[in-house]
């Protein structure tokens, strides 16, 4: 019996395959079509944890309560997974156009001049034209018509006859690329701004005050008055703070924002989300030292013992202590067994505790007014005047540039490529018994 072996050499070094294998899987469609899937169920996970989705799954399932808390506690959109994914379809794009840009040359450049007949008379739209000119005459004829018409024209002589190609905008094709382009630019913008922006919903500036962002951005926010107007029935129409933006003490923007209309410096926009009421404070040790003199936004916080209490924190680090402030109850007339302070209107209480130590009984405690003075333990504390606060979300997206730039590529490959259509004739100069004959057909694409 005859015994066969086979052996296959491909002649490629491991690094080769390798490099092979991977540009493969970018250029993969089930990949594609896996990573989008995989996108898509992240945003739809990003998306809900700002909803009770998740409150509500928990409450149906409480078995699964722990994930719902992870749930709520994963920032999806700043997420190594999501970046991950991101930069995944990023490659993939950047992979296929780059297989693709030698076809299009190829087309562009060296187009396929010859046909058959079978192909022109099975086009949508095709016409026979027969001519009593020999063949070369009829060639240079039609050669000659749709060059006035601003075609280029390539012939191609098989045997006794004469192939032709004509197009236009030919390099129409090549808005595939910026417009290929953008959705990269657009994915990496998503992830310069998933690994390097955030978003702060709870950005309170208290009138006359001065408030970093923060996060390295070296902006600071002063409010220079906050102003609100209400219908007759006591429901705010309306309420609009004007603000002055800090780059390192530098002025850069000054402007009002309301709720419909953010304000936006560089890649940073501050949006109007909220109010509340606060407290103008000058504090001084025993030694008669200022400690500090600015405000303090109450209703952030409440007390446990009366909710209807706006209430605020302050710590002093340079005294070792933590104030805590209560205004008067926001509403006596709910439950006004809780109102234990039954603090009036222009009164504020305080409460010193040690940092870190929570407050108990023996804590020093005052109630000053508007315009006055009171000792609280070692400390004197000046309640100046009562103030308003205004609350911010501050977006900061430094991948805003990138999608700008891939607004503009997008929008200039996909007017490339509807206003500068490639339009294409294919042609056969044939002789015939008495003369010559014609076939043509146009080709959209």
């Amino acid at each position: 019996m005859a015994e066969f072996t086979a052996q296959t050499t491909t002649g490629r070094s491991p690094l080769e395959a390798g490099v092979d294998r991977i540009w493969r899987f970018f250029c993969s469609v089930r990949a594609a079509v896996f990573e989008i899937i995989v996108l898509a169920l992240l945003v739809l996970v990003g998306t809900l944890r700002g909803s009770d989705v998740p409150h509500g799954i928990g409450q149906m399932i409480p078995a699964v309560q722990p994930i719902v808390d992870r749930w709520y506690a994963w920032d999806v959109f700043h997420s190594l997974p999501f970046i991950a994914v991101l930069t995944l379809i990023a490659i993939a794009i950047a992979v296929c156009t780059v297989n693709r840009v030698p076809g299009i040359w190829q087309a562009i450049s060296h187009p396929t001049v010859r046909t058959t007949h079978s192909f022109l008379r099975g086009a949508e739209t095709a016409a026979t034209f027969t001519s009593r000119d020999d063949p070369a005459r009829l060639s240079a004829t039609i050669v000659e018509t749709l060059r006035a018409r601003k075609l280029r024209v390539i012939t191609e002589q098989v045997g006794p006859e004469t192939h032709l190609y004509a197009d236009r905008n030919r390099y129409g094709k090549l808005g595939t690329f910026p417009f290929h382009l953008a959705l990269i630019l657009i994915l990496v913008g998503g992830i310069v701004g998933a690994r390097y922006g955030f978003r702060d919903t709870e950005f309170i500036v208290p009138e006359g005050s001065i408030r970093d962002v923060g996060h390295g951005t070296g902006l600071s926010v002063e409010l220079e008055r906050f102003a609100d107007s209400y219908s007759e029935l006591g429901i705010a129409q309306d309420y609009r703070s004007d603000v002055v933006v800090y780059d390192d003490s530098d002025q850069v923007e000054r402007g009002s924002i309301t709720v419909n209309n953010p304000l936006t410096h560089g890649s940073t926009t501050f949006y109007q989300s909220s109010f509340g009421n606060a407290a103008e404070l000058r504090i001084t040790d025993a030694a008669g030292t200022l400690l500090y003199a600015d405000s303090v936004d109450l209703g952030i916080y409440q007390l446990r013992a009366n909710p209807d209490a706006p209430a605020g924190t302050l710590r002093l680090p340079l005294a070792g202590t933590q104030l805590t402030l209560v205004a008067p109850d926001t509403d006596p007339v709910n439950a006004p067994a809780l109102d234990q302070l039954r603090l009036a209107s222009g009164q504020l209480w305080i409460q010193a505790s040690p940092l870190g130590l929570a407050a108990d009984a023996q804590s020093p405690t005052a109630v000053v007014s508007q315009g006055q003075a009171a000792r609280v333990g070692d400390l004197t504390v000046q309640f100046v005047r009562e103030r308003r606060f205004t609350v911010l979300q501050v977006a900061y997206n430094p991948g805003l540039p990138i999608f700008y730039l891939a607004s503009f590529l997008l929008v200039g490959g996909l007017a490339i490529t509807f206003y500068f259509p490639l339009r294409r004739i294919r042609g056969i100069v044939a002789p015939a018994a008495s003369g010559a004959t014609l076939e043509l057909a146009p080709l959209a694409r």
